[in-house]
């Protein structure tokens, strides 16, 4: 009998091969290229990136405590209009969107192919590189953020490849999974 786990790799697998061919016949090639690593890699980046966007904007229940204990002392809670609503940007617009249960769904599978990886550094590579992309595959990812993150002296030449060869990595064995 297999674990829960298990099968929502093997489902998050599954969905990962079923976009790829999507996305081969939308591009009038065919879908017998749709199971190789170099097509599926940018499809489980694009996953764990997802993933960790929707981690990060998950609620926080520790938050939500302390904001109600202001509310159980009434004599220290700020008045209305005491706080003027400060202008949001772009990414805490997004940041603030409600999340659906679609993200919630694929967000702990995404996040279980990095238990795949064998060397733990780099699962930690691969997590906070698509931690720091902020929910989008951004063509330069902030490297030093990533190394603060992993607090490392790792070169971002380093950084970047075995970033890169994780990806690779993660996509051969989801590719070995059709």
């Amino acid at each position: 009998m297999q674990h829960s786990h298990e099968r929502d790799l093997k489902k998050t697998a599954t969905e990962l091969c079923d976009e790829s061919r999507a996305s081969q016949i939308q591009m009038d090639r065919p879908p017998l290229d749709a199971f190789n690593k170099e097509t599926l890699a940018p499809l489980v980046e694009s996953r764990l990136v997802a993933a960790t966007w929707t981690l990060r904007r998950m609620p926080d229940r520790e938050r939500g405590f302390l904001r109600m204990r202001g509310s159980l002392w009434p004599d220290t809670q700020a008045e209305p209009g005491t706080y003027a609503e400060p202008d949001i940007g772009y990414l805490a617009s997004r940041k603030r969107a409600r999340l659906t249960p679609r993200e919630i769904d694929q967000m702990q599978p995404a996040l279980d192919l990095l238990t795949l990886l064998p060397d733990l550094f780099d699962r930690q590579i691969l997590f906070w590189t698509a931690w720091h992309q902020d929910g989008e595959k951004q063509a330069r990812i902030p490297w030093a953020k990533v190394r603060r993150s992993l607090n490392s002296s790792a070169s971002r030449w380093t950084l970047k490849r075995r970033y890169e060869a994780g990806i690779l990595w993660l996509a051969a064995l989801v590719a070995l999974q059709r």
